[in-house]
């Protein structure tokens, strides 16, 4: 990737050919060369929706993700899901990563994940057979 916005393009790209996504729309958007950021709020085939937000850099065409947080919850708003890298659980092997289940307060360590990561569970978990 050359840039920001290249990775933003892509990831879009994604999204747009994602079909367990409805619809989509981007609440925030700043990209200034190699860094930048993002929150999308994704719609999902179930009616649940994901709140997706990362801070990223590009290093030498690497990725590096220095806050994110990736909200999942069902059509009545009730957490799915939440992985994201706040800095309150400090106990665990993978501060300051970590996933939220259920009402949120089953918290497990859990290794950091980007965006692109995410899109391929919300994939795998919509795909036919699972």
């Amino acid at each position: 990737m050359k840039d920001a916005g290249e990775y933003l393009a892509r990831l879009k790209a994604l999204i747009i050919a994602s079909s367990s996504i409805t619809h989509w729309e981007i609440v925030r958007e700043e990209t200034h060369g190699d860094v930048g950021l993002f929150r999308y709020r994704v719609k999902l085939v179930d009616g649940s929706s994901l709140e997706m937000f990362e801070k990223f850099s590009l290093y030498q065409d690497r990725l590096e993700v220095s806050r994110y947080s990736f909200h999942w919850q069902d059509a009545n708003g009730h957490l799915l899901m939440r992985w994201d890298n706040a800095s309150h659980h400090p106990e665990f092997p993978t501060y300051p990563a970590h996933k939220h289940q259920g009402d949120g307060e089953e918290v497990h360590p859990h290794k950091p994940v980007t965006a692109e990561e995410i899109l391929v569970v919300i994939a795998d978990y919509y795909s036919p057979g699972t």
